[in-house]
Parts: C-alpha cells; sequence; structure tokens
C-alpha cells in the first residue's frame, strides 16, 4: 500500500509538471518574429534582416535581379526563404524597399528584397548567429541601406539607393564638394538625400558613404566623397538608361580594392566590398594564373570577379588591376600589377591579416605602381 500511494504522489507531481513545461515553451514562440521578415541588430553589423524563427537573412553576390543562381548543394548550404503566396510576404515597416517573390526550379516561392533573393545560412544555429557574413567574399548579410551593391546581366555590380534604383555620378562634380547639378539638370537627375547625417546607413558590405549639405537644408549621399544622383527616365530597378548620358552621367561600380592602413604593415590592399585584406603568393609569376590549386585553394581562396564587373581603384592605389583565369578555369580571379590575389580563410573580419609571412610565401599587397 506504501508503494502505491508513493505511486499515486509521484504520477499527480508528474501531472502537475506538464503545464509547466508548456508555460516555459510559450516564451520562445511568442520571441518569434511579427513579420516574415523583422529587423535585429549587432553592434558589428548594426541592424540587419532575419527570418520569422530569427535566423539571420543572407544576400548572394552572384544573383541577379528576380533570379537566384544558387541551386542544387548551394541550396542545401544555403536554404531560400520560402513562403507560400506572394500575400503571405511580410515586412517589418522600418525596413525600406520593396518585396516580392521568385518561383525556384522546385516551384516554391522564395522571398527577395529590392529584387534580391534572401537566404538562410545553415551554419548559424540561433537567433544572433551571422558565421554566414563575408563567406567566400558573395554572401552578405542582408541589411537596410541608404545605398548597396546590386547586379545587372550588362553592367555587372554597381550601387543602388535603398529601393534598387540605380544611382550615378556627375563629372562635372568634384569629390568632397557640393553638387554642381541645379535647375533643370536637378528635375533630371534628383539627388539621393536623406534628412538627417545620421539617416545614412551603410549595409553589411559597403563603405565609403558620407554626406554633403545641400541648398534645402537636406543632406546629399556622397560614395568616396562624389554626390549621387538618381535618373528620371530609369523606371524600374536594373534600369540604367543615364549610363553615358552626355559623356558626364554615369552608374558607379564599387571599388575593387582599397588601402589599408596598420601602424605593423603600413598601408596595403583590401577588397572594395567586405574589407578583407588581400595577398600575393610568392610562388605565383606576375601576368600568369594562379599556381595555388587543392588544399591551397582551399585555405587561400582566389579574389574573384564577374565577367561584367568593372575593376576600380580605390584612392592612392596606385598599381594597374586586371584579371586572370582562375586555377579551375570557370571564372576570373583579379589581379595586382599582375599578380593574382587571394583571401586567407583565416582572416575573420576587416583588419585580420594572419596571413602576412605565412611560409615565407604569402604577403599582403602594398599599393605601388609597376615596377
Amino acid at each position: 500500500m506504501f508503494k502505491m500511494r508513493n505511486l499515486l504522489i509521484l504520477l499527480c507531481l508528474l501531472l502537475l509538471a506538464v503545464p509547466v513545461l508548456a508555460q516555459d515553451a510559450t516564451p520562445a514562440a511568442t520571441a518569434m518574429g511579427e513579420y516574415t521578415v523583422n529587423l535585429s541588430h549587432s553592434d558589428a553589423l548594426g541592424s540587419y534582416m532575419v527570418g520569422p524563427t530569427g535566423l539571420t537573412l543572407y544576400t548572394f553576390d552572384v544573383d541577379n535581379l528576380d533570379t537566384s543562381n544558387c541551386s542544387g548543394k548551394c541550396a542545401t548550404a544555403w536554404p531560400p526563404l520560402t513562403v507560400d503566396s506572394a500575400a503571405a510576404l511580410t515586412a517589418d515597416e522600418e525596413i525600406p524597399g520593396d518585396w516580392g517573390t521568385i518561383t525556384r526550379d522546385d516551384g516554391t516561392l522564395q522571398a527577395t528584397y529590392n529584387g534580391m533573393p534572401l537566404y538562410y545560412w545553415f551554419k548559424d544555429a540561433a537567433p544572433g548567429d551571422t558565421t554566414g557574413q563575408g563567406v567566400g567574399n558573395t554572401w552578405w548579410v542582408a541589411a537596410p541601406s541608404t545605398v548597396y551593391i546590386s547586379k545587372t546581366a550588362d553592367l555587372g555590380k554597381l550601387l543602388v539607393g535603398d529601393k534598387g534604383m540605380t544611382v550615378y555620378m556627375f563629372k562635372n562634380d568634384t569629390a568632397g564638394s557640393p553638387s554642381t547639378c541645379t535647375g533643370d539638370c536637378a528635375t533630371n537627375w534628383p539627388a539621393v538625400t536623406v534628412a538627417d547625417e545620421d539617416d545614412v546607413v551603410a549595409g553589411s558590405n559597403v563603405h565609403g558613404l558620407g554626406t554633403i549639405d545641400t541648398a534645402d537644408g537636406k543632406y546629399q549621399v556622397t560614395y568616396n566623397g562624389w554626390p549621387l544622383y538618381y535618373f528620371a527616365k530609369d523606371a524600374a530597378r536594373g534600369d540604367a538608361m543615364g549610363e553615358g548620358a552626355g559623356d558626364k552621367w554615369y552608374t558607379i561600380a564599387p571599388d575593387s580594392v582599397v588601402v589599408a592602413h596598420t601602424d605593423a604593415l603600413g598601408d596595403f590592399l583590401t577588397a572594395g566590398i567586405g574589407g578583407k585584406t588581400v595577398y600575393m603568393f610568392k610562388n605565383d609569376t606576375a601576368g600568369s594564373p594562379s599556381t595555388c590549386t587543392g588544399d591551397c585553394a582551399t585555405n587561400w581562396p582566389a579574389v574573384t570577379v564577374g565577367a561584367k564587373d568593372r575593376l576600380v581603384a580605390g584612392a592612392n592605389v596606385l598599381g594597374a588591376l586586371g584579371t586572370v583565369a582562375t586555377a579551375d578555369g570557370k571564372g576570373l580571379q583579379l589581379t595586382y600589377n599582375g599578380w593574382p590575389l587571394y583571401f586567407f580563410k583565416n582572416d575573420a573580419k576587416p583588419g585580420d591579416t594572419n596571413g602576412q609571412g605565412a611560409g615565407d610565401k604569402w604577403y599582403v599587397v602594398a599599393p605601388a605602381a609597376a615596377s
């Protein structure tokens, strides 16, 4: 009888525990985002986009507007954010821009932001993880940005405004000075403006944004000091009808390489997109394809560019940019004064130079002119 009574007491305690377990699960459920796409924040990245369960969302440099180029094994590593219908896609109203969907090869609907397909990263295990940032220098945390990098089939990577419309520079302007486009010019080429200097937001892979004062008390957004504009005749994302207009108006490709500095190393080159340090390999020969293959290429990934991407040297980059075929022959590797350029897999963030002097063969690249 004593054992039976103890068993009944234990059973009652277990039954009483069930509601407690259910209550413990409730906060996790209510912590999920109100929308399909929500905003999160970190000190390193600022505001960025997450899915309904709080996992970080990413964009892929290789994608074109409204087209995913990530399938098969790629889509296993980078699962697309999918929705049941376009009407089911909702987003935090604080995120500027437009939302849409594309139909993938398997018939599912993938969510897009300003025409850029959105993905998760399989190595992100919990909300707050952003381990996919900068992978392959082609994957970036999806973040609201005043100006960000997009891609067109004809012009490759270029800068666009917060709703995906192409932005331009004016040759009559001077970097660091106010706009010289007024009157009818300003009607045809509206300035990219913000109400306050602090309203300029740089995304996870954009550098060089700033502002200058305008005559009407607003602030015109600048890239490397150059005032930015839209073109009135561009009607949709991907339009670049102002390219070359009057031999004075041009779309803007992001810098391919820029100069960084440390007290230990002085000036050296980093990637214009993402900011990671680039290296050269002593076993290579200037003007020839890379000799780094197999495990070497895993540890030292090539700095690659798209076939349509324009090569742009940042300020104080004195040497010549070019390309050679990648070691596998499937793409183009960026070169500086003929030397193929690489990243180092153990550099986790901009500013890291862990590959310097490795094996007495790998070195950061000085921004010197060709000798």
